[in-house]
């Protein structure tokens, strides 16, 4: 029961810091953002409603996709599932990755129930590594070979990365907030290090990092032997990572952005990848941040009209996520022989 109880608060803990993570993230781009309420109104109006339901139905298919590469890499150990419970159980995992506050995460929930189809448990498991490994490799792959492959001349191809010197002075207003913040976590930091418990349980996670880090050796050299298999997985990503992208090309379109398609396939697999990061619940503000900086590098973007397609690409993600708890309920992620069992 103390393990259980243990396990309990670490989670809360762990939740309670991405949500803080969250909200500051949020707060910095409230705070650095120089915001216009009208111009955001208009912003909004010029938001095609069929622009957005296209890119959330490219969104649904690019996730269809995205089953199709996990069943693959499944096939390549030798393991049988079919393809609709891939994608069954992917929705599922996006689900609790994009709508729940949870410490779990859709990947772990992922390799749990996939094991619930076959005897392969560890090599099922792996698969949901390699799967994200393979998703995020070929998302940073995409943003460099765009980047460097796909000039842009003019003034189009110029962006500005300068950042605005007044940052210092916005920020400034708040710095007994960092202050306070800062002295918080080291008060905690210390506090950790000083308990004898707080030690035991570094040591257990340098443990578990040094373990995880076995896995994902042992992952990489199960499918270093079958490079076909995965030129192929990166090849799928390709096209599951293109579609939202278009729906976003289409989004912007419709609101006036004269943005080099380019940039999108730059702009936003970077916020991607950003957001991949387990610092906050389902990326909340970081993503946004990030797609929020990059587009208004490029000429023509105000803050507003990145704003909104940030927020549409969040609103993106929640609908499509949907799927997943129907699934749930539904008890459609589990193998017809065993649904009985969990």
């Amino acid at each position: 029961m103390a393990d259980g109880s243990t396990k309990s608060k670490s989670s809360h803990v762990s939740t309670i810091v991405r949500i803080v993570v969250a909200v500051a993230a949020v707060s910095l781009i409230v705070i650095l953002g120089d915001w216009d309420v009208e111009k955001l109104k208009i912003a909004f109006r010029q938001l095609d409603l069929l622009a957005l339901a296209a890119a959330i139905g490219l969104f649904l298919l690019a996730n269809v996709v995205i089953g199709c590469r996990w069943r693959l890499l499944l096939r390549a150990q030798h393991i049988s599932v079919g393809l609709g419970a891939c994608i069954r159980i992917h929705f599922l995992g996006l689900f609790y990755n994009n709508i729940l506050i949870s410490s779990v995460g859709g990947d772990l929930l992922r390799a749990w129930y996939i094991t619930k189809h076959t005897h392969k448990r560890l090599e099922a498991a792996l698969s949901v590594l390699v799967d994200r490994i393979v998703g995020l490799f070929t998302l940073i792959l995409m943003a460099v070979s765009f980047y460097v492959l796909f000039p842009v001349e003019g003034e189009a191809g110029e962006l500005d990365f300068s950042v605005d010197m007044d940052v210092a002075g916005k920020l400034s207003q708040y710095r007994w907030v960092f202050v306070a913040v800062g002295v918080l976590a080291a008060a905690v930091a210390a506090g950790v290090i000083i308990h004898p418990a707080g030690r035991k349980k570094l040591h257990l996670a340098y443990a578990r990092g040094a373990s995880g880090f076995e896995r994902v050796f042992l992952a990489i050299r199960l499918y270093c032997k079958k490079p076909l298999t995965m030129l192929s997985a990166i090849g799928l990503t390709f096209v599951a990572q293109s579609l939202p992208i278009l729906g976003f090309c289409l989004i912007g379109r419709q609101m006036g952005l004269e943005v080099p398609i380019k940039y999108y396939f730059v702009f936003f697999p970077i916020g991607w990848v950003l957001g991949a990061l387990p610092i906050s619940p389902a990326g909340a503000g970081v993503m946004e941040g990030g797609i929020v900086f990059l587009f208004t590098r490029a000429p023509g973007v105000t803050v507003e009209q990145a704003l909104v397609l940030a927020l549409c690409q969040r609103v993106m993600f929640l609908l499509a996520s949907l799927p997943g708890i129907v699934i749930h309920v539904m008890g459609a992620h589990l193998p017809a022989e065993r649904e009985g069992e969990l």
